[in-house]
């Protein structure tokens, strides 16, 4: 069970340019399904950006009912972490206690985020967060770097660095259940989405403007290269690149 954290009214943290945990998290979710699609059976708790409860304590438990439901193996809550100071930075994943398969996926999954992130290593720690404390498979939440932190808020921002992320996870579960990932040169071979492969001559473009935050898919994944952009979504756009580029200069 993979959970994107927050979602809907609750965004989450916002960094310094704006950008939201909810958004973040949202997004390297549906990049390790897709990466752990073809080995197990997976699940999200959201697929789009929606609250799943009419207050946070209603949310929190929809997903822990969800994850209990389905009787999962494993549960990965995807977030961002946050501080009053800005200057607070690194990669720390969350158990609820110490000695069991909860802590030992922990240690995977933060030994391969540091290793393929490069960003300061915090640890595994304990903590009773709701829904690593009421699930009932082994259960972690990580905390993918400081979206408070300006350099790592723009890294939290770039869809390269999502992507190494969401591989650095599903490495870690696939060692932690004796599997293997396809390839990675498979993976990437696909293109920025589902629907715009590689070899699509617009492909380089559509990726640097996925990278930057400036276009995004719909609620299935796929970017519709074909169609037509309306008035709202032309002016998204301009908002998106001129967000993009004063981020930039900052």
């Amino acid at each position: 069970m993979i959970d994107p954290g927050h979602g809907g009214r609750d965004p989450g943290a916002i960094g310094p340019t704006g950008l939201r945990e909810s958004d973040v998290a949202l997004s390297v979710s549906k990049a390790l399904f897709a990466l752990l699609e073809p080995i197990v059976s997976c699940r999200l708790t959201r697929e789009r950006d929606v609250a799943l409860g009419s207050d946070v304590n209603r949310d929190l438990q929809e997903r822990v009912r969800i994850a209990n439901a389905y009787d999962a193996s494993v549960f990965i809550s995807i977030h961002c972490n946050a501080a009053t100071a800005v200057a607070a930075r690194g990669i720390e994943t969350y158990c609820y206690m110490r000695g069991g398969n909860g802590e030992k996926l922990a240690q995977l999954i933060q030994k391969n985020l540091v290793q393929a992130l490069g960003l300061l290593d915090r640890g595994v720690k304990t903590a009773s967060f709701y829904v690593i404390r009421h699930t009932k498979m082994p259960a972690v939440l990580v905390e993918l770097g400081f979206i408070t932190n300006p350099e790592e808020e723009k890294l939290l921002r770039e869809k390269s660095f999502q992507q190494k992320a969401a591989q650095a996870i599903a490495e870690a579960v696939a060692t932690h259940f004796g599997l293997s990932l396809p390839k990675e040169s498979e993976i990437m071979s696909k293109g920025p989405f589902p629907d715009v492969p590689m070899d699509r001559w617009s492909a380089k473009e559509i990726q640097e403007a996925l990278d930057r935050g400036i276009v995004q898919g719909d609620d299935k994944g796929n970017f519709n290269p074909q169609r037509a952009l309306t008035r709202e979504e032309g002016v998204t756009l301009i908002n998106r690149a001129i967000n993009y580029l004063l981020s930039q200069q900052k």
